[in-house]
């Protein structure tokens, strides 16, 4: 809580600093009193009115009347929920009584405009298939930051955060231009747009095969000056971590796997008994996951505050925030460890003269993630309990020891650093002594957009330009200590350490180093004319002329990926009931040969709005409904592995064979042949959709089907030459997959009084199939060609063997020495062994059926927020080594319920070996569970102080919350999903935070 009241202390202090230039002296001001009305002449209460300084804001009462004080000459900015907001010059309020707004027209209104491809158009005139999301409005009652986890369960067709309609990952494109989203916090947005469809994206060429998720961020709003400010603080505990098992039960179990084997135990009875209940420094049982080494929970901190605003010249908008992340290591260098990320974003918006406008973008970033030297989670889930005491008592080793008058590093003059010779250097040493290593990021990005109106010279006419340009720098800065370790003699009789052997040196030389850096450099721009008019109300027409181009290239990579295309948008509108979008694309790649490099990508959509129609005035409960269907081919390269594989390539390490193989010579070996005529690969679309507003706006239903097809994928196909010619077979535009699929979201508000609820839902139903793919296997089972592209192939298990009969009554299972208690296989083709050849689809491992549910309930000032999503259908596959578990591998306590002789009748996993085991661990349906889910992602307690509080406090708004991220998970093997092995661990995190408005 310090650090709440430590942040709003800094928030307080900062603001009269930033309001103190606002302050206007009183002689300065003049009073205004008026009316708002509609244009029927109706008073129109609860409209806002700003003035020119943001000196003031009043609010119309019930009879529309307001009074402002203001400067002189001031604009007077107006907004009303319903209405188009306007701003009143002072010869438009000084010459009349009455300041008259105009009525927001449904789905046509300023509030209305949707931000696609290279543009903006009105809800009412959209196509395509495209998804809006409005992050204003979730994070009045949903203080997530990330993008990713605000999409994931929120947005119709999308598969998690980033994969649309289960196809693949999307393109993200921020203010026009591709970029990456995670150094970008969800309060800086203004509004995402999901283009699933081939026509909402087609002009962003080939990256955008897969869908885009677009991301526009906040502008200034002339004459309307605002801060928010948002400070938190919370925890973050574990959701689960691994359990392994002690020193003496790894051995027991060890012993066990060795006798499987047929083999002599390794560790003696007494020897496990001294491990289960002797010294523990003398007999270590490490339980790297325990307090000792971490804490229960890691805190974490954000704060953060915009400015924005401006006039009728120049607005602006500015982000600034700090997070701060603990450590969840309670031992060494990492205990007081912290991690911070700083970002400033600035967007300046300039009015240039009546028909220039400009707008400039930056973006900073600087995060500093710091850990203690080496791989802890990775160590911690291989190294066995009884390898090594990490301390040694100081008080257990004999004084007069010359090594204790050398040492020089010691724990709180406690205890030595523990190794041996096989692990002079550990996890637990490198904790305590290696230093530091801090993983720095610096992210730094760059817009400037300049729009020309040439509406003077062709009404409706303009041009647009935007460059960008963004550079991500990333290096590891450390401070790298040797340090020495010590290995201890015990005395035969009592527990003392008679002897010591030191390894390495004590060193702490405090020099500061570099490395592992590496940067990614962005660079994009596109240009592009406009025109968009409307003629008698009747005919709408739209349309661009793009040229477009983007580079990106990281470290090593000496080609980097360039992307060019033009495009073309052309789009028109009758009577706002039958609207026609033809786009396309004119796309180039550098990864295919002359000739074949450029491709035409068309694409057309058409929409009815059936609600404007005369038949439909007698379905009063239908506010809108609009029918839509696109169709669209996309060429693209971006499943195109690398460059120049239509050439001809050879290697000078090899060799080559003559004379039926009795001869053979190194040389130049040819590793693929050339193919002139290798091409894009396809994306073929068809889109059928559905939006409709029923009830008086209370619900809401946006649906589609869909079909993709995507062809001539590139591979190198063995199965159509002989099989001497291996190495000349070309690459070719070969495979083909298919997608369909349907997906519905709906939203239904009610209010009773000052209650409301709003329920949201989406699902998703994809199937995928090959419909063509490269292989000649023996059997048919085990052909790709008709399964789902995520299918999963391996043998399919007949329990475990029970004895040497069981064995010797089944087939030859080619894997290996099979012993009981080993995983049988069943033989499918039935020629008495069992191998590859038995493979067969086992599994699938992407959810055919995805689904998010959100709720949303009010009271008054009092709204409680809750959202979820989950899955169905998909299998997941057992196979680290937490379950996999054999030759030297740590035990894990998940191996209890393994096969013994006494347990054959239950066991429901095979024998432990302490060799490699082949037979048991392989693909097979053995290790796969059934991953179906539902995971409560966020849940939000929001209270909003009264609006007769704040004013008296002198802000806008406030509000105060207490929120939980992942908060539960309800599956069967939830074990399983919330566990991460040799990594740092899954987490679920609590905060309490408020927001103010000023």
């Amino acid at each position: 809580m310090k650090k709440i009241y430590w942040y709003l202390s800094c928030l307080f202090l900062l603001f009269p600093a930033i309001t103190k230039a606002q302050k206007v002296p009183a002689a300065n001001l003049m009073t205004i009193e008026s009316v708002v009305v509609d244009e029927n002449g109706s008073p129109i209460s609860g409209a806002f009115v700003y003035g020119n300084e943001g000196v003031a804001v009043a609010k119309t009462d019930v009879r529309g009347k307001f009074t402002l004080y203001t400067p002189e000459l001031s604009d007077l900015l107006i907004e009303a929920q319903g209405y188009e907001s306007f701003v009143f010059e002072p010869g438009q309020y000084r010459n009349t009584e009455t300041l008259t707004l105009k009525k927001s027209t449904f789905l046509y209104g300023e509030r209305d405009a949707v931000q696609i491809a290279f543009g903006k158009v009105k809800k009412g005139n959209l196509v395509n298939a495209v998804t809006v999301f409005d992050p204003k409005e979730l994070r009045k009652y949903d203080n997530t930051q990330s993008i990713s986890s605000a999409l994931t369960g929120l947005i119709p067709g999308m598969l998690g955060g980033s994969n649309i309609r289960g196809i693949g990952n999307a393109m993200f494109v921020v203010d026009g231009l591709p970029r990456d989203i995670s150094t970008i916090n969800l309060s800086e947005v203004e509004q995402i747009t999901v283009l699933k469809d081939i026509n909402s994206s087609i002009l962003y060429g080939n990256d955008a095969v897969n869908g885009v998720v677009q991301i526009t961020t906040k502008r200034g709003q002339p004459f309307k000056k605002q801060i928010n400010a948002t400070a938190y603080y919370g925890i973050s505990r574990p959701s689960a971590l691994p359990e392994y098992l002690s020193s003496a039960d790894y051995m027991e179990l060890y012993n066990e796997a060795r006798l499987n084997d047929g083999l002599g135990i390794q560790y003696a009875p007494g020897v496990i008994e001294n491990y289960r209940s002797g010294n523990q420094y003398r007999y270590p049982s490490i339980d790297y996951y325990s307090k000792d080494y971490l804490k229960n929970l890691k805190p974490f901190s954000r704060a953060m505050v915009d400015f924005s605003g401006g006039n009728n010249v120049a607005t602006y908008y500015s982000n600034i925030g700090w997070t701060q992340t603990g450590s969840l290591y309670n031992f060494g260098e990492g205990k007081g460890l912290k991690s911070n990320v700083f970002n400033v974003r600035g967007n300046i918006d300039l009015k240039v003269n009546r028909w220039i406008k400009s707008a400039m973008d930056a973006v900073v970033v600087l995060n500093n993630n710091n850990s203690p030297t080496g791989s802890f989670f990775t160590n911690a889930a291989t190294l066995r309990p009884n390898l090594f005491a990490p301390l040694l008592p100081i008080s257990l080793i004999d004084p007069e020891n010359a090594i204790l008058k050398g040492h020089k590093n010691d724990i709180d003059d406690t205890y030595l650093i523990g190794g041996t010779a096989t692990y002079p250097t550990n996890p637990i040493a490198a904790g305590y002594s290696g230093g530091t290593n801090r993983q720095v990021q610096r992210t730094f990005s760059f817009n400037n957009r300049i729009d020309f109106d040439l509406g003077s010279s062709v009404k409706g006419l303009a041009f647009h330009t935007n460059l960008s340009f963004d550079y991500l720098t990333l290096y590891d800065q450390f401070i790298s200590n040797t340090y020495a370790s010590y290995e201890p003699v015990w005395s035969a009789t009592e527990d003392k350490i008679t002897s010591i052997r030191k390894y390495g040196e004590d060193v702490r030389t405090g020099t500061q180093n570099v490395g592992n850096a590496s940067y990614r450099r962005r660079i994009g721009f596109y240009g592009l004319l406009d025109y968009d008019r409307t003629f008698n109300e009747i005919h709408h027409f739209a349309g661009s002329l793009l040229a477009y181009s983007t580079s990106d290239k990281v470290q090593t990579d000496l080609q980097g990926t360039k992307n060019a295309n033009l495009g073309l948008r052309l789009a028109y509108g009758f009577k706002k009931k039958y609207l026609v979008d033809f786009s396309s694309a004119y796309v180039n790649s550098a990864k295919l040969p002359e000739g074949n490099r450029t491709a035409f990508s068309p694409s057309l959509g058409l929409a009815w709005m059936v609600s404007s129609e005369n038949f439909m005035s007698s379905a009063t409960f239908v506010d809108y409904l609009k029918l839509r269907v696109s169709a669209g081919s996309m060429n693209s390269d971006n499943g195109i592995p690398g460059f120049f594989l239509y050439d001809e390539k050879y290697s000078g390490s090899g060799s080559y064979s003559w004379y039926e193989g009795t001869r053979s010579r190194a040389g130049v070996v040819p590793t693929n042949g050339g193919n002139p005529n290798l091409a894009f690969e396809k994306r073929n679309e068809l889109n059928f959709g559905v939006e409709s507003m029923l009830f008086k706006n209370r619900l809401s239903v946006n649906a589609n089907v869909f079909t993709s097809v995507y062809s001539d994928q590139i591979t190198r196909p063995l199965t159509i030459y002989p099989s001497y010619y291996t190495t000349f077979i070309p690459y070719r535009n070969f495979e083909e997959n298919s997608y369909k699929g349907a997906e519905l979201g709906l939203s239904l508000r009610e209010t009773i009084g000052d209650f409301s609820i709003v329920f949201g839902a989406n699902v998703l139903y994809s199937t995928s199939k090959v419909n063509k793919r490269d292989e000649l296997f023996a059997v048919n089972s085990r052909n790709r060609t008709g399964q789902s592209v995520d299918a999963t192939f391996g043998l399919e298990s007949e329990g475990l063997f029970s004895d040497i009969n069981d064995i010797a009554g089944h087939g030859i299972q080619a894997f290996g020495t099979v012993k009981p208690g080993d995983i049988k296989y069943k033989d499918q083709n039935a020629d008495g062994v069992i191998d590859a050849n038995d493979e067969v689809r086992i599994g699938r491992s992407q959810a055919p059926l995805s689904y998010g549910l959100n709720l949303r309930m009010s009271y008054k000032n009092l709204t409680l927020f809750a959202r979820g999503n989950g899955r169905s259908g998909s299998n997941g596959a057992l196979s680290n080594n937490y379950f996999w578990v054999d030759g030297d591998d740590k035990y894990s306590a998940y191996i209890k319920d393994r096969w013994t002789e006494a347990t054959k009748a239950t066991a429901t996993l095979p024998r432990l070996s302490s060799i490699s085991n082949t037979n048991n661990y392989r693909s097979s349906d053995f290790w796969l569970y059934r991953d179906n889910f539902f995971t409560v992602d966020r849940l939000q307690l929001t209270y909003d102080f009264p609006i007769r509080l704040t004013n008296k406090a002198g802000v806008k708004a406030l509000s105060v919350f207490a929120d939980a991220s992942n908060l539960v998970m309800l599956s069967k093997v939830r074990h399983i999903k919330e566990l991460s092995i040799g990594s740092e661990p899954q987490y679920r995190s609590y905060s309490l935070g408020l927001n103010i408005s000023f």
